[in-house]
């Protein structure tokens, strides 16, 4: 029994032995022979290195090598043979690796820095070949790209048209064309620039005849943007490399339905497209130009036009045309005869929309009593159709100026610049309550106020209330101006109202619908605090269903999204729908989102 029981612990000693693998790094790729513009997937795998640091890597010309996860994915496996137990853990980064040129290439080795060593892939031979030579005509290829871009040159802050373009074959056997679910899922576009088109697609058919004069079936996908030129310089829209492992064969699968038996790769290519963003010029630029271009008009206005002494007035400067984003107002600062009249606070304009306007407002004191004018205000855009720069001028506005009234006190412009953004204007008169009265019982003794007891405690109480609600209004209105997300949920409603109600005054039904789709989007976007953009009906879906949403509604407005669009790009597809119905919808649909305050 002794020695029994000493082999017991023997054995499961044995179990026990632990044996590490060799450690190393692996660069796996999915193909090593491409064609120019083509990408393919690859892998760094670090097995038992420790936690790496970032590669470094380094391709040679003609090729280029990016990281898509910086942070790499960690596995570990644990394996028992024989009573040897063997541990492996793995690091894998994800890379994509790109053929710009023609030629053979060899990549790697490619250095790993793990816990206590250094490590080196081994070296992987590329060949990059060339384009293959395209048909001149579309109608000949099983898989074509089409893009355009208008206008080619342009200046800052303005938009072009970005347009998209997949052709693809229907697939044909044995002279009989076999419908194939979404053949868009198919196409890998990993090699191209497509972040401007987005993931909307509209789809429509077309039927061509080939240069033999054969008739074959294609559907066509379609993605076209509106891009706004943010920054000075050329502007690259592409390039598209499409690849689509196209059917050749197929075969009936396990649950009956038709499956790929065999394919081809056919690729399709479109070149980059440069846009010339060109920003206005140096020469002839007006002293007060403050950076927009456009076409605009202007109108100025001071309320009120009579003030006493130390007090002021509004200043306002509503500027109409576009583009209005981003739009910068006069600088008063630079507008020396107001300047000389007039007191204001220095720090620059902010405006506010308002009407297909935006409106820029300062509190201007006058430094002077008697019959003022506010000087013309100047302000200067470049007009990029003309291309010249447009200088506009207000007409001068008479202004009353009283001498200052006894007891008044007067603001200065940072004070009056505070209430400005705290949406309160407050007046301040000397003296107060404090002063009349002394003695509180006075107060109460004093009979010719008129106010029994109980009226005396509600008046008493009043001030209070007053300054209370004061303070919450004062709070509302900060909150509003200084939480961006906080305003933009507050008004995603209102402001979705108004874009309905513009939607019915359109005398197009299809404008109609595409302006409720509008509204849709917009107020999901104001709502939930989305980036600038349209969201994509999967998108809402899945944004509706995480924010706590019934999954019969979700469905219901990301179906209705889905039918604006094909109406939009293939009329007469959904002649069914009607805008009133439609609008009515809207309205229902985001007042439920309302209720169920996700």
């Amino acid at each position: 029994m002794r020695n029994g029981k000493l082999a017991i612990p023997f054995l499961l000693c044995a179990a026990s032995v632990t044996v590490g693998q060799d450690a190393g790094v692996e660069l796996q790729l999915g193909s090593t022979t491409l064609e120019v513009g083509e990408a393919v997937d690859a892998q760094l795998i670090c097995t038992n290195t420790g936690p790496p640091e970032m590669p470094q890597l380094s391709v040679p010309a003609g090729l280029d090598l990016q990281i898509t996860n910086p942070n790499p994915a960690q596995f570990s496996q644990m394996s028992i043979v024989n009573g040897r137990r063997s541990q492996k853990t793995t690091y894998t980064y994800s890379l994509r690796l790109t053929a710009r040129k023609e030629g053979t290439y060899t990549l790697g080795p490619i250095s790993v820095v793990g816990e206590a060593s250094t490590y080196q892939t081994a070296p992987v031979k590329i060949t990059v070949q060339k384009k293959q030579v395209a048909s001149q005509s579309e109608q000949d290829q099983f898989v074509f790209v089409r893009m355009s871009v208008e206008p080619r040159s342009l200046y800052v802050t303005q938009s072009f048209t970005a347009t998209l373009v997949i052709g693809i074959r229907k697939v044909e056997i044995d002279g009989r064309v076999v419908d194939m679910e979404n053949l868009l899922q198919s196409v890998d576009g990993s090699a191209s620039q497509l972040s401007i088109f987005g993931t909307r697609f509209s789809s429509s058919e077309l039927t061509m005849a080939d240069s033999a004069g054969q008739r074959h079936q294609y559907v066509l996908f379609k993605s076209t943007r509106e891009v706004r030129a943010e920054e000075v310089g050329p502007m690259p829209v592409g390039p598209v490399f499409l690849k689509v492992n196209y059917p050749t064969s197929l075969r009936r699968g396990f649950f009956g339905g038709m499956e790929i038996a065999r394919s081809r790769k056919e690729t399709a290519r479109a070149d980059a497209i440069t846009v010339e963003v060109k920003g206005p010029p140096e020469q002839g630029r007006p002293a007060d130009f403050t950076g927009a271009i456009g076409q605009f008009t202007m109108q100025v206005e001071v309320k009120p036009t009579r003030v006493e002494q130390g007090r002021p007035v509004t200043l306002s400067v509503a500027i109409q045309g576009a583009p209005l984003e981003g739009l910068a107002g006069p600088d008063l600062t630079k507008q020396a005869e107001l300047a000389s009249r007039f007191d204001f606070a220095t720090d620059e304009l902010t405006g506010d929309i308002e009407n297909r306007a935006k409106v820029f407002r300062r509190a201007i004191f006058p430094k002077q009593h008697g019959e003022q004018t506010v000087p013309p205000i100047a302000w200067s855009y470049f007009d990029p159709r003309s291309e010249r720069y447009v200088s506009l001028a207000s007409k001068p506005i008479p202004l009353v100026v009283d001498p200052a009234s006894p007891g008044s006190v007067a603001l200065s412009p940072g004070e009056m610049d505070a209430s400005e953004r705290t949406g309160a204007a407050l007046k301040v008169v000397q003296g107060g309550i404090s002063p009349n009265y002394v003695d509180p019982g006075l107060v109460l003794a004093d009979t010719s106020l008129g106010l029994s007891t109980s009226g005396t405690v509600a008046a008493l109480a009043l001030p209070p209330l007053f300054c209370l609600t004061m303070t919450l209004t004062v709070r509302h209105r900060s909150r509003l101006k200084g939480d961006v997300r906080y305003a933009r949920r507050r008004r995603a409603k209102r402001h979705a109202q108004g874009l309905i109600d513009r939607a019915l005054r359109d005398g197009d039904p299809e404008g109609r619908l595409a302006a409720l789709s509008h509204a849709m989007t917009s107020y999901l976007a104001d709502r939930f605090c989305l980036p600038p953009g349209a969201v994509t009906p999967d998108e809402v879906r899945t944004l509706l269903a995480t924010s706590g949403m019934d999954a019969a509604t979700a469905d219901q407005i990301a179906g209705f999204l889905e039918s604006c669009d094909a109406t939009r790009y293939a009329p007469g597809a959904t002649g069914t729908l009607s805008p009133s119905q439609a609008a009515a919808n809207v309205r229902d649909w985001i007042t439920r989102i309302e209720r169920s305050k996700p």
